[in-house]
């Protein structure tokens, strides 16, 4: 995919918009046209691919089966410990807290269920809990209490302790006995007595007592490998299932979460859009405004000296002049704040490559896809994250250079802009809690990563649907 790198003043900027649109449009790969020829014999390695596919999921399956035998060991000791000793102390103050505690560790023991099933269906388990509504011990008391999700985790850990473990032990069992019968060749000699040892060395019809008969039961493992690799399969999978059915989000509890996150983000977006108002009602008043009082009144006096004392009155008509001049910098640079008129006429590329170019510091830019098909908020909003952090790294960041990055995805777009500066930067500051805001309005998300010593990585992913 074609790339753009703009360096700071002087360097060029090459727009491959054009190129990317083509690629990205086209929404699959293209491949050469060939004429119809032999049929290629498939060679060992694409042979030997559905068999490493098959071992990989049998191994994925193991594991999981593994790991969900200790985890139902542990959601056992979880819920019975919480539920017994939250009951027995319910009756005093201690047990609200002791409580409070309890349902968090619920949601800490489903939330590795959630990542262990996620890992074996090859998709996240979203876990969608309340938020409270003010900070304090009862209001989130009161969210934990009255969360279904809660109650939906406690319900979990008693049907993992208890049918997730009879799986898993059923599941290992059979795994074990199988690898038994594979191996037995190697280990049946070491058993003393063979008769005894009933449905390993002695399988009814026959006990092994030899090597031939070690042979016959490595033929017979060999032959209940696939139903095992089947078997685990489905166990797996069915319990992975009902994991996601049952620690995941309703859609009711989605619809909960997502009017909870419009309202949160309409907030903040009109808390954002007030504060602004408030910042150009005060550079007019402070900048604008009085420089064209100013002029009125340098204006008036040349007037009053114009016929005394031209010279004086042409003395006063330069101020004038110059602080005109100076109401329309100001008034130029107000309205960039807010739309930036080359972001209108020229694309989000060149004026990034203004903003570079206005830069006290070395910037580099790299262009990714075609990032002006995009809506026209999305432009704006990542125009401004790139303004409001290449303004912090110069004034606060002691960086010494910073690099742009802007990549249009397939439904979204990844805005970063990282330098080399001491680091440290804090996420809830003013400019970056505006910039959250703004982003958090378009459904987009603001990552700020500024360890001490550096770097500094802003990164923001808007969406473009």
């Amino acid at each position: 995919m074609d790339s753009t790198t703009v360096g700071h003043a002087g360097s060029v900027f090459r727009n491959c918009a054009s190129e990317s649109i083509i690629i990205v449009m086209n929404g699959a790969e293209t491949h050469p046209m060939t004429s119809a020829g032999p049929t290629v014999a498939p060679t060992p390695e694409r042979a030997a691919k559905p068999l490493l596919s098959l071992a990989s999921t049998a191994g994925r399956d193991f594991v999981y089966l593994l790991c969900m035998f200790c985890m139902s060991v542990i959601a056992f000791v979880v819920w019975v410990t919480g539920f017994t000793v939250t009951v027995s102390l319910l009756v005093l103050i201690v047990g609200v807290f002791v409580w409070l505690a309890t349902a968090y560790l619920f949601r800490g023991t489903t939330t590795l269920d959630r990542h262990l099933a996620g890992w074996l269906r090859r998709e996240p388990i979203a876990g969608v809990y309340r938020v409270p509504p003010r900070p304090g011990v009862l209001p989130r008391l009161r969210s934990v209490t009255t969360d279904p999700q809660t109650w939906k985790d406690f319900a979990w850990l008693v049907l993992n302790s208890i049918v997730g473990f009879a799986i898993s032990v059923a599941a290992l069992t059979a795994t074990a006995i199988v690898i038994g019968y594979i191996a037995m060749p190697l280990w049946w000699w070491a058993i003393p007595d063979p008769h005894t040892q009933y449905g390993t060395l002695n399988l009814g019809i026959y006990t092994v007592t030899s090597t031939g008969w070690a042979f016959v039961t490595t033929a017979i493992g060999l032959a209940l490998l696939p139903l095992l690799v089947l078997l685990n399969h489905g166990l797996a999978s069915g319990h992975a299932a009902v994991a996601a059915r049952v620690l995941g989000p309703s859609e009711r509890q989605r619809l909960t979460a997502r009017v909870e996150e419009l309202a949160s983000t309409r907030a903040g977006a009109v808390q954002a859009a007030t504060e602004q108002l408030e910042r150009i009602e005060r550079d007019l008043h402070d900048g604008a405004q009085a420089r064209l009082v100013a002029l009125a009144m340098d204006l008036g006096m040349a007037e009053e000296a114009v016929a005394n004392d031209p010279e004086l009155a042409r003395g006063t008509v330069r101020r004038a002049r110059d602080e005109a001049l100076g109401a329309l910098s100001e008034l130029r640079d107000l309205s960039r704040g807010l739309r930036p008129a080359l972001l209108q006429e020229r694309g989000l590329a060149t004026a990034i490559e203004a903003l570079a170019q206005r830069s006290a510091l070395p910037v580099s830019l790299t262009a990714i896809g075609p990032v002006e098909e995009t809506p026209e908020s999305v432009r704006t909003a990542a125009y401004f994250v790139v303004a409001e952090a290449l303004t912090n790294a110069a004034k606060h960041g002691g960086s010494t250079s910073a690099r742009v990055s802007v990549e249009r995805r397939e439904s979204s777009m990844m805005v970063t802009v990282a330098d080399d500066g001491h680091g440290g930067a804090d996420p809830h500051g003013s400019g970056l809690t505006g910039l959250s805001k703004r982003v958090r309005a378009l459904d987009g998300t603001l990552d700020v990563v500024s360890p001490p010593g550096g770097p500094t990585i802003v990164k923001a992913e808007l969406p473009c649907e």
